[in-house]
């Protein structure tokens, strides 16, 4: 029963992280510029028309926002060139998704099969496989989540200093996604360690029961032969 509970626990984890990674994929919020318009002035940090044009960058599209227009996405030919860090991201966010597809399609056949911790018989070593497959994948869809975020969000970091990439820009911000993400991956591990762990220790537990299950049988018969063999010289020597 603590076997099922678990691997629901990790079940749900690893759902809820297969979701939000398609979630942050297709958001077009990953960063944030802010840009003035060229014939606008600034003065004090604020426009004399009081207007702004934040511009939304994405992994496949990117948005425009100004105060009287609502917000108007494209795709990057169109607009702005893909940098090198959103490029990888989709690569990264695509095998991710996929990965994690898998690894709910595993861990709910791995789920089935259990029936709730019940005895599986020759059906255990399948499980487990299954669980263990599933745990792995979501683990390598963290490592494939983690490698675009934090690419992205260094780079953030690095060009809201950088006087050469804010200039004519007001700032550049982390975007809604970004935020997202970091929740995505704590989902993603967990389901992963969580199923990975079941795995490991259920497999020793079935493993022991049916060890014991099926050498009981086997442990009589050999003792009830030696008994018969011991006793057969008795009676031949009567």
């Amino acid at each position: 029963m603590i076997c099922c509970l678990i691997h629901i626990i990790g079940l749900i984890f690893g759902t809820i992280g297969m979701i939000l990674t398609w979630i942050v994929t297709l958001m077009p919020y990953w960063r944030l510029v802010v840009l003035a318009e060229n014939n606008g002035l600034v003065i004090d940090g604020g426009r004399i028309d009081g207007e702004w044009i934040s511009r939304w960058d994405g992994l496949w599209v990117t948005c425009l926002k100004q105060l009287r227009i609502d917000l108007e996405c494209n795709s990057y030919g169109d607009m702005v060139s893909l940098t090198s860090d959103l490029k990888a991201g989709r690569m990264f966010m695509s095998f991710a998704i996929a990965l994690s597809v898998i690894a709910f399609i595993f861990s709910i056949i791995g789920f089935i099969f259990t029936q709730c911790c019940r005895c599986c018989n020759g059906k255990a070593s399948e499980r487990n496989c299954l669980t263990l497959t599933a745990g792995l994948l979501y683990l390598l869809s963290t490592i494939l989540v983690l490698i675009p975020v934090v690419w992205t969000t260094a780079n953030i970091a690095r060009r809201a200093y950088d006087a050469s990439f804010t200039w004519g820009a007001v700032r550049i911000e982390i975007g809604y996604a970004l935020m997202l993400a970091y929740p995505d991956i704590v989902f993603l591990f967990l389901g992963g360690i969580i199923l990975t762990f079941l795995c490991c220790c259920c497999s020793l537990s079935t493993c022991c029961k049916t060890d014991t299950c099926v050498k009981q049988p086997e442990c009589k018969q050999s003792e009830a032969k030696q008994e018969r063999a011991s006793c057969s010289p008795r009676m031949e020597y009567l």
